[in-house]
């Protein structure tokens, strides 16, 4: 009884949510037991196109976004439900409803029932651009970043990328590898397969097109790449969305 109360609280707006109106930048939500959004600031509702606190109602990841950005935010709040430990300065792409993407600072804190038990997760997404807690490394790597955003579709260069950030090519290796804990080429490929994803819906886009234009230097390659993050190939991946609509 004690968890539905301060769930519907929160939902409601008489409580946690009221506490992040009118900070700028900063979106906050509170997600019950099973994940699904029960409460979010005014930032958080207009950054994912819906007008009323009524509109979050029973929503999860699934509904707003890419089924593989959801499965990401899903297993980090798994992970922090589970455990009962908070996951701090997650640095990640966040999407807006029209699929812009920006990059977000992300905390997830668990809430603990009367009787000690977790019944959710609370969480800030604040944008990188107006934090005054940056971390070290992500800092001394922005203007590579945003470089990456820009032109992930074609060939990039590591050196290319270092020299944007003004260090020298392992400095800028060791710095991209503290923050996402992986290389450069492994973090375009990501974010190539992301947009492959959303892509792959449009009817008038084939898989050769999708290929060619993500940078891929044909199907066969993307198809491969697809499959090894995706899990199954282009073509099963269209079919399965088709099927499931």
């Amino acid at each position: 009884m004690m968890k539905n109360l301060f769930l519907q609280n929160c939902r409601s707006g008489e409580a946690l949510a009221q506490l992040f109106e009118g900070l700028n930048d900063v979106l906050f939500f509170v997600k019950n037991r099973d994940c699904e959004l029960v409460a979010g600031n005014q930032l958080l509702l207009e950054h994912m196109g819906l007008t009323s606190i009524d509109e979050l109602a029973a929503v999860n990841d699934f509904d707003v976004f890419s089924t593989e950005l959801a499965q990401q935010y899903r297993d980090d709040d798994q992970e922090v439900m589970d455990s009962g430990v908070a996951k701090r300065q997650i640095i990640e792409l966040f999407p807006n409803y029209l699929g812009n993407l920006t990059w977000f600072i992300t905390s997830k804190i668990p809430l603990f029932d009367n009787e000690g038990q977790v019944c959710g997760l609370c969480g800030t997404l604040e944008r990188y651009e107006g934090s005054h807690q940056f971390l070290r490394p992500f800092k001394e790597i922005t203007k590579a970043l945003d470089y990456i955003k820009a032109n992930y579709k074609t060939k990039i260069s590591t050196n290319h990328l270092a020299d944007l950030a003004g260090l020298s090519l392992r400095q800028f290796e060791n710095r991209f590898k503290e923050v996402f804990d992986c290389t450069p080429y492994k973090y375009v490929i990501k974010l190539r397969i992301l947009e492959s994803c959303k892509m792959l819906m449009n009817k008038n886009v084939n898989i050769s097109e999708t290929a060619l234009e993500l940078g891929f230097c044909d199907q066969s390659a993307f198809s491969n790449t697809f499959k090894k993050h995706i899990g199954v190939t282009p073509l099963k991946y269209i079919r399965n969305h088709k099927s499931s609509k």
